[in-house]
């Protein structure tokens, strides 16, 4: 059988991510890893900011962060590039061996920090920006839910939203009780900065990814004596869990030209539960009153 090498062939970037300077966190394991992978494929210049180094070949600089230290961010991006065409904002906790503090600083604070702080000047035009978020925050847009993380959204810098974080804690501090909110107050949060971004033409979206094969699974099915049978079972749309290259497929292209129209989008990669949801075919896995 004849085997073609395509990498031989002039092939068309139509993605345009060759030569582009791509900067993402939470790169060293699960989606973060798998999108540095197919960035790098793909030409990009990666410059990866995680707690430990990626073992993906091709990344252009890896440079140790902590997203939940305000310093060591700031760090970070003095030894980046001072012009950055697409942010992928991956890094996150599921809060299972973190406090709600520290949940809700990775999963939303860090974020929100290094744009309002180091993207709004950096970012080319034209460029874009996408977070990882997930279908635990789905619901974000209702009324009823904004209230609850608003002033989040609102305060201004680090150390006043993590203040209106204390203060609005009511979980004893667990961790695992933060990552809904803070997801939904991610999602807000990147929806309100859509428009402020789309004055320079610069895209802002995320993914809402539903369970997917890392970490993340594993250390919540612990805590919550669950089954792992049962909980696939229990997940209804007849599929097992995703794979992170899926969720990786998803913000690469979010932030690719092919998706050169589409800002303040919250992408649900979910093979259509929360469609079957809203349908009434499936059963609500947030517990929630869809009305």
């Amino acid at each position: 059988m004849c085997h073609f090498d395509y990498r031989l062939f002039d092939m068309k970037d139509y993605f345009g991510y060759a030569g582009k300077t791509c900067v993402l966190t939470g790169a060293s394991s699960g989606m973060g890893k798998a999108t540095a992978k197919l960035l790098v494929e793909m030409g990009a210049e990666v410059y990866a900011l995680s707690r430990s180094e990626p073992d993906a070949e091709g990344i252009k600089l890896w440079i140790p962060t902590d997203v939940g230290d305000r310093a060591s961010i700031d760090k970070a991006f003095a030894r980046l590039p001072r012009r950055i065409d697409r942010f992928f904002g991956i890094a996150g906790v599921s809060g299972v061996v973190n406090t709600y503090e520290e949940t809700f600083i990775i999963d939303f604070v860090a974020n929100k920090y290094i744009t309002e702080t180091h993207l709004e000047n950096r970012v080319a035009d034209g460029g874009a920006i996408a977070y990882m978020s997930s279908s635990s925050g789905v619901r974000w847009a209702r009324p009823d839910l904004i209230g609850e993380y608003k002033a989040i959204v609102d305060a201004d810098g680090w150390d006043a939203t993590v203040r209106v974080i204390v203060e609005l804690d009511q979980s004893d501090n667990m961790g695992i009780m933060a990552y809904m909110l803070a997801k939904r107050a991610m999602n807000y949060y990147a929806s309100k900065k859509a428009a402020d971004f789309a004055r320079r033409d610069i895209r802002v979206n995320f993914v809402m990814p539903c369970s997917t094969s890392t970490q993340f699974v594993s250390g919540f099915l612990s805590v919550m004596g669950q089954d792992d049978s049962n909980f696939r079972n229990s997940i209804g749309n007849g599929k097992d869990y995703a794979r992170p290259e899926a969720m990786a497929k998803a913000i690469v292209y979010l932030n690719s030209d092919f998706a050169e129209y589409v800002s303040g989008l919250g992408l649900v990669v979910d093979y259509g539960m929360e469609a079957a949801t809203l349908c009434g075919q499936i059963q609500d896995m947030l517990g929630m009153n869809l009305i």
